[in-house]
């Protein structure tokens, strides 16, 4: 078979035909194929953008190249002209005008220039010696002498005449265009009107092309704003979403008075656990801290009626009423109608204060521990704890001075308690550290310490109804979360209130120790009422 092949190739060959090469195999074709996906085609680059005058094509034949002689003589504008030198320039300006006739336009342009220097004050004398820098081809000049003379009169057709056809030499179309059609407007002139024609076209080529680029600069600017809009979106997108995945992988913190800020009032809101930052600035502008601080002197301020009804059970146990309403119907009635609402500045200046040490603390704290990865539910907690205490040892003393100040004026039962008189947050520190000493102002830090641990609490009772609601259903809605942490709260702020009512009494007492609830011989009397549970612990309420 192989020989009757090679027969049929010398027979094509001796009549003159040609074999075609062998075609390549598959082989070859899947190497080429795998060579062109290995090195795609670069992507072809945008064009530039093109310059304001690429696409502009202006005619410009006539168009000279600019005079840059020094500036002509312009005489002294300020020179008193009599009348015998104002006769002088007007002979001299007949000599330059029959120069000009003769075509000697130099010896004009000097003669005019006598002239001007006898009458500087005189308009028709530069733009008589402007025509002839025209004639020149001096176009500077020209307008330099319209200038002067537009000064001494703004109305004089000849003026703008001479500086358009100047304009026109150095191919300013636009200012050309403008001089002569102001010409034609104040004395019509066919020289002016055609030289205006032929300008006209160009000037307006001229604007349209700048207004094009105008409406593609403000396109592009509107682009680019509608980018930085979109990308400042995408990365706040981004942010809340990373923002929310911390969240839900370190759980939440619910911080509260007097657990997440030792020393307010027992009910406020709480805290939830995000990722630190250190930076003042920041934790000033982060919408979550501002939130809950905003919160807490908001709940503070409509709920601050029934904290002094709080504090007076808490203090005055010799009330014979001992509900809270009974007691604030009992104090408005007694003290007036604002009487609940006393020291309620102290109390958000001192909460303002408190929220930020507590914030700061945390955030810094956690910030140093975390540095940059996911928190977890337990260093939460822990930092909780630890920012708590610090929170605790800073601002006793502001809620101390609170206490006393909420209690100034009160008509109390109890006559062991001494009546306060205090001009104020700053009068308050003075009277005590004079009459007390400076360690009375952290008077009832150790139960404050001890309800450090209220978040921990709350916090078990929250996470245990959650987990048997998600029993039932996929995830909580905001009315679940809010009633379960209502319920935690509760159960907290009920099992460390007992705590709460003898940090109120330490506070409120005067010439108490620091270190331990013992009570001096001033305060004896208080000393064995706790001691013999005369004092309620609980206000009947509960």
């Amino acid at each position: 078979m192989t020989c009757k092949l090679e027969e049929k190739i010398c027979f094509m060959s001796s009549m003159g035909g040609t074999i075609p090469p062998a075609p390549a195999n598959a082989s070859t074709e899947e190497t080429s194929k795998d060579k062109a996906e290995e090195h795609p085609e670069e992507p072809v680059k945008s064009p530039e953008p093109e310059s304001e005058e690429s696409d502009l094509e202006i005619d410009n034949e006539g168009v000279i190249e600019p005079d840059n002689d020094d500036p002509q003589e312009m005489g002294d504008e300020n020179v008193e002209v009599t009348e015998e030198m104002a006769d002088q320039a007007n002979e001299k300006k007949i000599e330059a005008i029959n120069a000009l006739s003769e075509g000697d336009l130099q010896k004009a342009v000097d003669l005019f220039t006598d002239a001007i220097k006898l009458n500087p004050c005189l308009a028709i004398l530069y733009a008589k010696r402007a025509s002839v820098f025209v004639k020149l081809q001096k176009p500077n000049a020209a307008i330099r002498d319209c200038d002067r003379a537009i000064k001494i009169n703004p109305d004089s057709a000849q003026t703008y005449k001479w500086r358009g056809k100047a304009h026109r030499l150095l191919g300013h179309w636009e200012e050309a265009a403008h001089d002569l059609a102001l010409a034609c407007k104040l004395d019509y002139d066919e020289d002016a009107s055609a030289m205006l024609k032929e300008v006209q076209p160009r000037a307006q080529k001229i604007a349209e092309h700048r207004r094009k680029y105008e409406r593609k600069r403000e396109e592009k600017e509107i682009k680019e704003r509608l980018e930085r809009v979109k990308k400042a979106r995408e990365e706040h997108e981004k942010a809340q979403r990373e923002e929310e995945a911390r969240r839900q992988a370190g759980g939440a913190q619910f911080g509260g008075f007097p657990g997440g800020f030792p020393g307010g009032f027992p009910g406020a809101g709480g805290m939830p656990g995000m990722a630190g930052m250190p930076g003042l600035n920041e934790i000033l502008s982060d919408p979550e801290v501002l939130a809950a601080m905003q919160g807490s002197m908001t709940a503070m301020t409509v709920f601050f009626p029934l904290d002094t009804a709080r504090l007076r059970l808490q203090v005055d146990e010799k009330r014979k009423s001992k509900t809270t309403p009974a007691v604030l119907l009992e104090i408005i009635k007694e003290e007036g109608l604002l009487a609940p609402y006393r020291g309620w500045f102290p109390v958000i200046s001192s909460l303002c204060c408190s929220n930020f040490v507590y914030f700061y603390t945390f955030n810094s704290l956690k910030a140093l521990w975390v540095k940059g990865q996911h928190s977890t539910t337990g260093k939460d907690l822990v930092l909780g704890v630890v920012a708590g205490v610090v929170n605790v040892l800073l601002t006793t003393p502001l809620w101390v001075v609170n206490t006393r100040l909420k209690l100034q004026g009160a008509k109390f039962r109890n006559e062991d308690i001494v009546p306060t008189n205090y001009r104020g947050i700053m009068d308050a520190f003075h009277q005590i550290v004079r009459d007390e000493g400076v360690l009375a102002l952290w008077n009832g830090t150790f139960p404050s310490l001890l309800l450090v641990f209220n978040p921990a609490i709350q916090f078990m009772f929250y996470e245990g109804f959650k987990r048997k609601l998600l029993k039932k259903q996929l995830q909580l809605t905001s009315l679940d979360a809010f009633v379960i942490g209502a319920i935690a709260k509760a159960v907290a702020t009920t099992l460390t209130y007992p705590l709460q009512t003898v940090q109120s009494i330490l506070r409120a007492l005067q010439k108490c120790t620091f270190t331990s609830w013992k009570i001096n011989e001033e305060c004896v009397n208080w000393e064995v009422k706790i001691k013999s549970s005369k004092i309620s612990l609980f206000p009947d309420d509960l």
